[in-house]
């Protein structure tokens, strides 16, 4: 059985490297890459325009990811000291609350219940240490964090939406808030937001920010109410706002008097997220942005967004993956600048099966038809729950990338496939990469 088995496999390559696997007219067949490589056997069943270099969308987190495992320990997290800076007299702190922020982009993030608390826990920490009175200030620390600007070829249209949200060193409720109009009410409160209306005659409403400002342009008439979330311009004076209050409803007084340079410092409050593995799982579940590029800059401690992709493509220069075409800008895949070839996807999700990294990088994906991006993805299938990848898609692009696993959750393929410049509708290029998954991964087959 094994010998024919082997002898179809290979007579499925050949056929497959001379025709293209997907029939459907509308897919640019010089911009579609997939690869499908057999682990056991280690051939590839599918291989077509491996080294081709495009567009990989939200499948850029899988390359985030993988990076981080190699380069830190899963239960490592992010750690934001909290200190009070000056003398402490009497109950009096004769200085300044201090945020050293890190890039933690879980700060009191509504996808992870161990993140919230943070200014309880500043209160709480300022209490202990017998603090009634701040004769300074609160002020948010980022001097740790360099190069908190947006990413190149992010496209001017997202960043006013909470997808498009920026990593900054101090990062508070997913980076978001929600807007009430016309009370130009924002949850949570959003410090020196303001507001430009133009066009009171037109239909609907279109609401846009422009990077790096703190003005809302919203155009249309607003009278007859509306409500959506958006993207936070500046996240630090969310944090320090929240603070503030938490502290003065506690019955702790600020003055914001200016203080002598501080000799002494104590320690209030560190503030840890959850561990690396859990966001890095969550994200890539949820297809989360911003909390790919808290990842990325992981990779680099106090490092800039280039240094910490140097790192990132030397993890994989050194384990022996060619980088050829390759171009990473970002760590979600949000950029359009981005470049990722198939085969280098396919190196990388081979790598991630070595023993060191156990079977903790194949959870992160989510499975067919179960969870996440992929629960509609050949649910009700007879690949349901045996597929495991990240999506990603924007506009032009739609491309997968993970493992088929057998019924113990072993992976024993890899499975990349990326489509950049296809006409057909989406779902028409999704049911298309369906058909061939199944008829290449017939049930009976998979069993011997």
């Amino acid at each position: 059985m094994n010998r024919l088995l082997l002898l179809l496999i290979g007579l499925l390559a050949c056929l497959t490297a001379h025709s293209f696997p997907i029939n459907i007219k509308g897919v640019d067949t010089t911009r579609t890459a997939i690869i499908i490589y057999d682990l056991k056997w280690g051939i590839n069943l599918v291989n077509v325009n491996a080294d081709k270099p495009l567009i990989p969308a939200s499948v850029t987190k899988s390359v985030t990811t993988a990076s981080l495992l190699n380069l830190a320990d899963g239960e490592e997290c992010f750690i934001t000291p909290i200190v009070a800076e000056g003398e402490i007299r009497d109950s009096v702190l004769n200085g300044n609350v201090i945020i050293r922020v890190c890039g933690d982009p879980t700060i009191e993030s509504a996808c992870f219940e161990e993140a919230q608390g943070f200014a309880d826990g500043i209160v709480g920490g300022l209490k202990s240490l017998g603090i009634k009175e701040v004769t300074g200030n609160v002020v948010v620390d980022d001097s740790g964090f360099p190069d908190a600007t947006t990413p190149p070829g992010w496209m001017a249209e997202d960043i006013v939406w909470p997808y498009g949200a920026r990593l900054h060193g101090a990062n508070f409720r997913d980076n978001r808030f929600r807007l009430r109009l016309p009370s130009k009410t924002t949850i949570p409160e959003v410090p020196d937001l303001r507001f430009s209306f133009s066009n009171p005659q037109r239909r609907g409403l279109k609401i846009d920010r422009k990077d790096g400002s703190e003005t809302m342009l919203i155009s249309g008439n607003s009278k007859r109410g509306f409500s959506d979330s958006f993207s936070t311009p500046y996240p630090s004076k969310v944090m320090r706002n929240e603070v503030l209050e938490r502290m003065k409803a506690s019955g702790i007084e600020v003055r914001y008097q200016k203080t002598p340079e501080a000799k002494t410092s104590r320690t209030v409050y560190n503030h840890k997220s959850p561990t690396f593995a859990s966001i890095m799982r969550s994200l890539m579940f949820r297809s989360d942005n911003l909390m790919a590029e808290g990842m990325l800059r992981a990779i680099s401690p106090g490092g800039t967004r280039t240094e910490a992709i140097n790192e990132e493509m030397a993890v994989w220069a050194m384990a022996g993956i060619a980088g050829g075409g390759v171009k990473i800008v970002d760590g979600s895949g949000l950029s359009r600048d981005n470049r990722l070839t198939a085969r280098f996807l396919s190196d990388i999700y081979r790598q991630m099966l070595h023993e060191e990294f156990g079977q903790e990088y194949t959870t992160f994906f989510p499975r067919a038809g179960l969870d996440g991006t992929m629960k509609g993805f050949l649910a009700n299938s007879p690949l349901e729950g045996k597929v495991a990848m990240k999506t990603g898609s924007m506009k032009g692009v739609q491309s997968y990338g993970g493992y088929l696993l057998d019924d113990s959750g072993t992976p024993t393929h890899v499975i990349v496939f990326i489509a950049n410049g296809f006409t057909c509708s989406r779902s028409a290029l999704k049911n298309a990469f369906q058909r061939l998954l199944l008829e290449l991964f017939d049930v009976s087959l998979q069993e011997n």
